[in-house]
C-alpha cells in the first residue's frame, strides 16, 4: 500500500479509520494540514511542507514535535477542546488512528480534538447575525486576561525590536513576491513606520507588552457557545510569531472585523479592549498592525490559489480573498 500523505487521507475517509463512531467524514484543507471532522472529534494532519525559515514540517519527526506543541499551546485558552496527540498506523490492512502508546509504526501524527459544530465558528455566527456589541465585550474580557496572564521575558520582548520585526515584515513581503506582484508601497512604508517610531517600541517593551500571544486571531479561529469562548489554533510552528506585542492579536481580529464588513463591531472591539486594558498606546499601533495583518492574510489566501493552481473553480474563491485583503491593506496606509 502507498503511504503518502495523500493516500493516508484517502484511506483516513474510512469509518474503519477511527475507534468511535462517526455521523459522517468530512476533510477540510489548508495551504499546512488537514483537518477531518467526523461528528464527534477532529483530526489535524501537518502538510509535508517547509516554507523557508518560517515553517518546517518537512519530516514526520518534525510533525510529531509541531502536534505535541499545539496540543501544549491551547490547552490554557481551549481546555479539553484539545484532547491528545495520536498516531496513524497501518495494521491488518487498514490504516487508522491510534493512541501514541499503541503498538504500531506512525505513518503520521495527528492533533485530536472534540469537535465543535461549525455554525458555532465567529465568522459563521456573524453571518447569521448571533454577534453582538455583548458578545465583543465578552470577547475582549476573555482576550485581555489571557493576555494579562501570558508569559513575557527580556527573550520574548526582544521580538519588538524595529529590526526584528523588520525581519518579520520582509520574510512576509519576500514570500508574497514569489506569489504575485504588489505594490512596493505597503513594505515601504510599514518600514518607514518602524524606522520613524523607534521611540514606540521601546515604550511598549518598558510597558511588558511584548508577551506569548496567540498570534492567528481572526473570526475563523474562534468558537463561541453561550458564554464559553475557545480561542483556538494558536501559532506552534514559529515562535517568533507568536512572540509579539498584544496589539498584534486585537490588529488581526480588527482586521478581520472590516474584512467581514463590520466597521462597527471593529470600532467598538478596539475601543473595548483599550479600556478594558488600559492600553491607550494601542491606538498608535493598531493600523499600522492591521495594515501588515492584511498583507499576511493576501500571502496565505495567495497560496491557497497556488495550491488549487489546476482547478480553476477553486481558485476563484481564494483569489478574491487576496485581492479584498490588499484593498483593505491599501485603505489602512492612510490611517498610520
Amino acid at each position: 500500500m502507498n503511504f503518502d500523505q495523500q493516500n493516508i487521507i484517502i484511506q483516513l475517509k474510512k469509518s474503519t479509520a477511527y475507534s468511535h463512531s462517526v455521523n459522517r467524514i468530512k476533510v477540510l484543507e489548508t495551504h499546512i494540514s488537514w483537518v477531518l471532522l467526523t461528528g464527534s472529534f477532529v483530526y489535524k494532519i501537518k502538510k509535508e511542507v517547509k516554507f523557508g525559515k518560517v515553517l518546517d514540517f518537512s519530516t514526520l519527526g518534525l510533525r510529531k514535535k509541531y502536534c505535541e506543541k499545539e496540543y501544549k499551546l491551547n490547552r490554557p485558552l481551549c481546555g479539553d477542546m484539545y484532547q491528545s496527540v495520536v498516531k496513524i498506523i497501518h495494521q491488518n490492512g487498514i490504516i487508522r488512528f491510534a493512541d501514541l502508546e499503541e503498538k504500531g509504526k506512525p505513518l503520521e501524527y495527528a492533533v485530536k480534538m472534540i469537535e465543535i459544530p461549525q455554525r458555532f465558528r465567529m465568522d459563521n455566527l456573524l453571518k447569521s447575525e448571533s454577534i453582538n456589541k455583548k458578545t465583543i465585550k465578552s470577547l475582549v474580557g476573555v482576550l485581555v486576561k489571557f493576555h494579562n496572564n501570558a508569559v513575557t521575558n527580556n527573550k520574548i520582548s526582544k521580538f519588538a525590536l524595529p529590526r526584528l520585526m523588520k525581519k518579520k515584515f520582509d520574510e512576509n513581503f519576500e514570500t508574497l513576491s514569489k506569489l504575485r506582484q504588489i505594490d512596493p508601497i505597503f513594505e515601504f512604508k510599514l518600514n518607514s513606520f518602524l524606522k520613524d517610531n523607534y521611540h514606540l517600541f521601546n515604550l511598549r517593551i518598558k510597558e511588558s507588552k511584548i508577551r506569548d500571544i496567540h498570534g492567528d486571531l481572526y473570526l475563523k479561529n474562534i468558537f463561541i457557545i453561550g458564554n464559553r469562548f475557545y480561542l483556538y489554533d494558536r501559532i506552534e510552528f514559529n515562535d517568533s510569531l507568536r512572540y509579539a506585542d498584544v496589539v498584534e492579536d486585537v490588529a488581526h481580529l480588527a482586521m478581520d472585523l472590516d474584512y467581514h464588513q463590520q466597521t462597527d463591531l471593529r470600532e467598538y472591539f478596539v475601543s473595548q479592549y483599550i479600556k478594558t486594558s488600559n492600553d491607550k498606546n494601542i491606538i498608535n499601533l493598531v493600523y499600522f498592525m492591521m495594515c501588515y495583518k492584511a498583507c499576511v492574510r493576501t500571502k496565505v489566501s495567495l497560496f491557497r490559489a497556488r495550491e488549487v493552481k489546476m482547478n480553476a473553480k477553486k481558485k476563484i474563491p481564494f483569489e478574491r480573498e487576496a485581492k479584498k485583503h490588499l484593498r483593505l491593506a491599501r485603505r489602512y496606509l492612510k490611517l498610520f
